[in-house]
């Protein structure tokens, strides 16, 4: 909700626009007003016209808006006949005292209308005289001249009451539409003018025989009729356009949760309340689940309530009387107690019927504008809303539908910015948390860079089951060495990282946490029926030198590879020659731009399997680096230092072209069964601007079919969806396919799923760790594989080193996989033959 700043004093602005109403008619009728004699006769006396304004004012419509309303009434006649008949300080007494006696004691206005009511028709009827006599000057017989002035005086006040109440909704709820607006003037000028019209006829009446004015009864009750039809018959227009539009709203919309938020909008324009909200019944036993928009901006989606709270609800309602409305008291205590601590004072509450049993209920309350309560009228309209909201939602699937979008998206949402194997911290969190807790203005902050020592050793003897158990046994010691205040995270592999903040001497702090981490790891640690000695390396950085989050991470990292050349099992203090000394001893830079020349980089291909028949369908390049001094590196020993060098892109340009060279062999092999080959994008490959020309070029120069290639991005890669979809796009439009990898570890959203143009989503490997045969149905698997189905898209299970992950993977529907238990990456540099059938047990 937009918040409109206040005059001095704290006044509603409506206070300042009331004393200048005030202050505006009380000069005009005292400066120019005051002692106007009547401009015919009989003369009447303000005593005489006040039951005339009582009467007339009594018999009103309202044109409703969001907190307020225009009144039309029959209040002309009695004016027209002040106007002539009565001088000006008659008139006046008589406008304000019949209008005051009929907002008091009939609309039982608050202060503020009450103020601008009277004001404004004292306003209006100042303008009248004044417009009156200055075009008659002198009293004289009733003729054409006067009914023309008189006409002019009720229109001219007409058009200022109606731009005054258009500026006083303004103020208080926000600008009026040009639309509204000219539909209040067209409508008061109708209005005015058969007021006026009925008026002069009986002013005419009056001077020639006054016996014969209750003849006016029949055609003034008449035209009061004609204005209410009029405007009961619009709002019965204005219903059936909104349960049209809330339907269509409900059914279009693509995730639950924003239909319900849609639907609970346009019910508080529509009845003009101030609260809306649905309770859904859960029908396993959970808790039920409440979404609420209003008061102003207040939202609230899908938080439990008490359960005693939502069964009195829902035993306000049943099939025989499907909706109800509330009025305090509220009957029993519990939902009393709950009404009155939202401030509810009238409502309305509805059942949502489903196919076998009350799914829910939803409730309006606090009514705005001159009529606070509901009427039978806005009953039976919620109640078809009801009806008509359960059948836009389909019943029960609504709650089943929305109860697995939370918890696909809770578990999506963690998996994000949470690492799969410890629950730590992923690198993303925790990049986040530094950056924000420099941008807070944090005196000093220190970042920890810890490694494992030998970790590699210990994972190729024991096996990566024995490693991740470590990794997790690693990840529980350091939870307990940290102080509470400060960050963990593991940033991928045996890499982990502390942020030491709210410190005035990081430097300090920063070396008393990593003595009590190395204490901490003195004793032995448990991990697969094993007693390990674990050994770390620390790197310290601080602000000191860098106030950037991406530099101190990486200065920490430095500092780490310092504390393992100095002999391991240490920590070291980042300084500024320490970059350059590192990058010296490794010379990586200049050995990875080598590397390619030489030939020590390589492309080997994993098969990626039909999961029901073991027919290879495609490959994933994969690339490694034959280090002459430390053996074959795998990507994550080297990449991040190509991505920060800028060797990336003549790196990947290398692995396309050669994968795409080799996938065009394979298709010459073998033209009736073509397979596909997977090529993995980096983050600064994705941003290149060149990335089109040189995907085109490594597919004109090898002659592959673009189909057969897939470029797989990673969910990190693609937080900023609007910024990738455009590259994305023009691939696809060249005929590239599109993967997206690890799906649940990154920034996962189910709107990119629908807004990227993808054709893949691979189930990371953690995922498929965690799958049991036997218990699929509470597999997170299986979501992502429904979810595939349901918008289209192929899945690859990633990561199968087990007959049980196979196994459960077939039986949740899951077409394709690959992973070490079906075939290991092969070098197939010198053959020319596409990979066949993986592994007789692929084929069951």
């Amino acid at each position: 909700m937009q918040t409109r700043s206040r005059p001095p004093l704290g006044l509603n602005p409506v206070w300042w626009l009331n004393i200048l109403l005030v202050a505006t008619a009380t000069a005009l009728f005292f400066v120019l007003a005051k002692g106007l004699p009547p401009l015919a006769d009989p003369h009447l006396s303000w005593w005489m016209l006040v039951p005339a304004f009582v009467v007339a004012e009594r018999c009103v419509v309202h044109l409703h808006f969001r907190r307020s309303a225009h009144s039309f009434s029959l209040g002309d006649i009695p004016l027209v006949f002040g106007l002539i008949f009565a001088g000006a300080t008659d008139l006046m007494a008589a406008v304000l005292v019949g209008t005051a006696l009929t907002l008091l004691l009939d609309r039982r206005l608050p202060p503020i209308k009450l103020v601008f009511n009277l004001a404004q028709f004292a306003l209006a009827a100042c303008v009248g005289i004044l417009v009156v006599h200055a075009l008659v000057p002198s009293p004289e017989h009733l003729g054409p001249h006067v009914w023309a002035t008189v006409f002019l005086a009720t229109q001219a006040g007409g058009v200022l009451t109606v731009l005054l109440i258009g500026l006083a909704i303004s103020l208080s709820e926000g600008a009026v539409q040009a639309r509204t607006l000219s539909h209040m003037l067209a409508m008061d000028f109708v209005v005015s003018a058969t007021n006026t019209s009925l008026a002069l006829a009986g002013a005419i009446v009056v001077e020639t025989d006054a016996r014969a004015i209750p003849l006016l009864v029949v055609p003034a009750v008449t035209v009061f009729l004609a204005y209410r039809a009029y405007l009961l018959e619009r709002q019965r227009h204005e219903r059936l356009e909104f349960l049209y539009e809330a339907t269509r709203t409900l059914a279009r919309s693509p995730e639950i949760i924003q239909a319900l938020e849609g639907l609970l909008a346009r019910s508080l324009e529509a009845f003009r309340a101030e609260l809306a909200e649905i309770v859904l019944f859960s029908s396993d036993g959970g808790p039920p689940l409440r979404t609420t928009l209003g008061p102003g901006d207040y939202r609230q989606v899908m938080e439990p309530i008490d359960p005693e709270i939502a069964e009195h609800l829902r035993a306000l309602v049943d099939t025989d009387g499907p909706s109800v409305r509330l009025a305090r008291p509220f009957g029993s205590q519990p939902l009393g107690k709950y009404l009155d601590g939202r401030l509810v004072t009238d409502a309305m509450v509805a059942m949502l019927p489903g196919e076998n049993r009350v799914i829910g209920t939803i409730m309006l309350a606090n009514r705005f504008g001159v009529i606070r309560s509901f009427s039978d009228e806005d009953l039976k309209l919620f109640e078809t809303l009801a009806n008509n909201a359960s059948v836009a939602l389909q019943y029960d699937r609504l709650e089943q539908a929305v109860l697995q979008l939370r918890t696909l998206q809770e578990q999506l949402h963690h998996q994000a910015f949470h690492d799969s194997l410890t629950d730590l911290a992923n690198r993303s969190l925790f990049i986040n948390r530094v950056r924000e807790e420099l941008s807070g203005g944090s005196s000093e902050v220190a970042v920890l860079f810890i490694d494992l020592d030998d970790f590699k050793t210990f994972n190729d003897s024991f096996g990566h089951g024995a490693g991740d158990e470590l990794l997790v046994a690693v990840s529980g010691r350091l939870r307990d060495s940290v102080r509470p205040g400060d960050t963990i995270a593991r940033l991928g592999g045996d890499e982990f990282a502390v942020m030491v903040h709210d410190t005035h001497s990081a430097h300090e702090d920063a070396v008393l946490v990593s003595e009590r981490i190395m204490r901490a790891f003195e004793e032995p640690v448990e991990a697969a029926g094993e007693t390990i000695s674990v050994h770390l390396s620390i790197g310290i950085a601080t602000t000191q030198d860098s106030r950037h989050a991406d530099e101190l991470i990486r200065n920490a990292d430095l500092a780490m590879y310092e504390a393992k050349e100095s002999g391991k099992g240490r920590f070291e203090i980042f300084d500024l020659r320490m970059r350059d000394r590192v990058l010296k001893r490794h010379g990586l830079k200049e050995e990875l731009q080598r590397a390619v020349e030489r030939g020590e980089v390589i492309v080997e291909y994993q098969p990626i399997a039909d999961l029901a028949t073991g027919a290879v369908v495609a490959s994933e390049a994969l690339v490694r680096w034959n280090h002459p001094g430390r053996g074959r590196l795998l990507p994550g020993e080297f990449v991040p230092l190509a991505e920060e060098t800028g060797l990336i892109r003549a790196l990947g340009q290398f692995v396309l072209e050669q994968a795409c060279m080799k996938a065009r062999a394979w298709q010459e092999a073998d033209p009736e069964r073509p397979q596909s080959i997977h090529v993995n994008l980096s983050a600064v490959e994705l941003h290149d601007p060149e990335l089109m020309t040189t995907v085109e070029t490594a597919l004109r120069a090898s002659g592959l079919d673009p189909s057969l290639l897939v470029l797989e991005i990673t969910e990190s890669l693609i937080k900023d969806a609007d910024m990738s979809a455009p590259t994305l796009r023009a691939l696809r439009a060249i005929g590239v396919r599109l993967a997206l990898d690890d799906f649940g570890t990154g920034y996962s959203s189910l709107s990119y799923l629908r807004s990227l143009p993808l054709d893949i989503i691979k189930i990371a490997k953690p995922f498929v760790e965690d799958m049991q045969a036997g218990r699929q149905e509470n597999s997170f698997v299986r979501m992502i594989v429904d979810l595939g189905r349901a918008l289209d898209l192929h899945v690859i299970a990633e990561g199968i080193e087990s007959a049980e992950e196979l196994e459960s993977l077939r039986a949740l529907g899951c077409e394709l996989g690959q992973g070490f238990y079906l075939a290991a990456p092969l070098d197939l540099t010198s053959d020319p033959a596409p990979p066949a059938l993986v592994a007789h047990r692929a084929a069951g």
